[in-house]
């Protein structure tokens, strides 16, 4: 049997402090300390605004109503993702167009691919910087300008990495990032947040 750990914590005695003052302030969801990471967290990503959610699935969901994408719409994603990604593009009831990763040493989006899936109903692209490799922004933003789609940066596993000198999730139109434990920032159980670019930048 494997004994490959889903996550290694290194919380100390300033989280268990974080959450005692939390306790103590009789906010435990929304709150004083929910504002004040919004604040720090767009301020890191240099931007005006970030939302605090309850997990990225709940962004993701929200990114796909912000950018329009409606019943019937197809949404291009890479075939290698989490699940959380197609359903919140069958909870806005359009549908998934998987487009192949660029290699097994790249296991992000295919920009040649995304190319082949765009038809007439497509509506936005959703890619996803991976294990520490972004995807190709530069070509995925010319397409979607080319094609006058939205672009929605699920960059769970890219919170402050750059691509470019840009940080991930603020390149497209909308970006996703998670803070469950095993990504590179954790607020405990998990924790979503969304970034739209093109209203708030």
């Amino acid at each position: 049997m494997y004994k490959i750990p889903l996550f290694d914590l290194n919380f100390d005695m300033q989280e268990e402090q974080a959450v005692l003052e939390t306790l103590q302030s009789k906010w435990i969801s929304t709150g004083p300390k929910t504002a004040a990471f919004e604040q720090k967290f767009a301020e890191m990503l240099h931007v005006d605004h970030a939302v605090a959610l309850s997990n990225c699935t709940v962004s993701l969901h929200l990114a796909l109503k912000l950018a329009g994408v409606k019943t019937g719409d197809d949404v291009i994603c890479p075939s290698l993702t989490f699940v959380a990604t197609v359903n919140s593009i069958q909870y806005v009831d359009a549908i998934p167009v998987f487009a192949d990763v660029t290699s097994y040493q790249n296991p992000t989006i295919d920009q040649d691919d995304i190319l082949k899936k765009i038809t007439s109903t497509t509506k936005a692209i959703v890619v996803m910087h991976y294990g520490g490799f972004a995807c190709d922004m530069d070509k995925i933003m010319n397409i979607a300008n080319d094609h006058n789609l939205k672009v929605i940066e699920d960059a769970c596993y890219g919170q402050l990495a750059e691509y470019k000198g840009k940080k991930l999730g603020t390149i497209g139109d909308i970006g996703c990032f998670s803070f469950f434990p095993n990504k590179n920032i954790s607020t405990g159980e998990d924790g979503g947040a969304t970034y739209q670019y093109c209203c708030w930048k």
